[in-house]
């Protein structure tokens, strides 16, 4: 599903302040995985196979928004200030996740080959590998989706713009574009958050097309929850990642299936895998990555955003589909 590349990859940042002095560089970040106990063997359709919270004092990272897993286990990640994050997951001979080695980081690039300047410029909230092996970047605040050719330039290559799309300018620059990814035909399939207020709108396009596309459906959370990830399972179906947050209430997570023939119009009722809710780990889940298993199985990543806040976690969850709940 995935496209092999990336063995050599990526760098180097620190905070935004801070950043021009490494423009040109890459460097490792150390990161402590700590196994982390989901609190149930299964929730829905969804068998726990083993949890990390990722810590580190870096001030780089943090703020973890989309994320791809690639078929050799690499886990690529961009964060909300503009960065890369590069690393390997770590399985035990069962296949559950059991560790994280070898994160780096890197700048993103603007068009110009510059690294953005703040955090507005570089909120980037999803990404998705494109069938050619560049990736797909959508930037909330800026409403606008990037394309960067990994293979070719590394991290530190130009920018490109990706297809434009109706209507994006309408949205409020927090609850933009959240969620992407690519389906089996290299279209990109582009959602916005919503805020928890409705339906939301999807658009599906061609990475290479210059002219403006419309939304053609709209995708209906659940009450109170927003769409923050999109990924394509290994049969070709969506899943998609819902989020809910308030105050005294904490958060919650949702997790779904839709096929791709609900893009065809209308409004996307999809199916419930899970829903994540205490006494279950839980913090920001923003990311979700599917991945194809070497015993045939399909596993989902679902990772959160601690916002750089330390009341806040990183935390990488680890799910098998399973025919159904238990």
């Amino acid at each position: 599903m995935r496209v092999f590349a990336l063995a050599w990859l990526l760098g180097a940042c620190s905070p935004l302040a801070a950043l021009a002095p490494i423009a040109e560089q890459w460097r490792a970040v150390a990161v402590e995985a700590v196994p982390v106990e989901f609190g149930a063997e299964q929730a829905g359709a969804l068998r726990f196979r083993g949890g990390l919270e990722l810590r580190s004092t870096d001030p780089a990272f943090g703020g973890l928004s989309g994320m791809e897993v690639l078929e050799d286990g690499r886990l690529i990640a961009v964060s909300d200030n503009g960065a890369w994050f590069d690393a390997q997951l770590v399985l035990d001979d069962t296949g559950a996740l059991v560790g994280l080695n070898g994160m780096r980081t890197a700048l993103m690039r603007d068009g110009s080959g510059a690294a953005f300047g703040s955090k507005e410029e570089g909120d980037s909230e999803a990404l998705a590998q494109l069938q050619d092996g560049r990736f797909a970047v959508a930037f909330e605040q800026r409403q606008a989706i990037f394309l960067y050719d990994m293979n070719r330039d590394g991290p530190f290559g130009a920018a490109t713009p990706g297809p434009p799309l109706a209507g994006v300018r309408a949205l409020p620059s927090n609850v933009g574009l959240e969620a992407m990814t690519t389906l089996a035909d290299g279209d990109l399939l582009v959602g916005a958050e919503g805020g928890g207020a409705g339906d939301t709108p999807l658009w599906r396009s061609s990475p290479q097309t210059g002219e403006e596309i419309a939304s053609q459906v709209r995708y209906r959370p659940a009450l109170g929850f927003s769409l923050t990830s999109l990924d394509r399972l290994p049969n070709s179906d969506l899943v998609a990642l819902e989020r809910f947050f308030a105050p005294v209430v904490g958060p919650r997570a949702r997790i779904t299936r839709f096929r791709e023939d609900a893009l065809a119009g209308g409004i996307i009722e999809a199916e419930e895998l899970a829903r994540l809710a205490p006494p279950m780990a839980l913090d920001n889940f923003e990311a979700i990555a599917a991945t194809l298993m070497p015993d045939g199985s399909t596993r989902l990543y679902i990772l959160s955003d601690d916002n750089f806040s330390s009341r806040q976690r990183t935390l990488l969850m680890a799910f098998d589909l399973v025919v159904g709940p238990e």
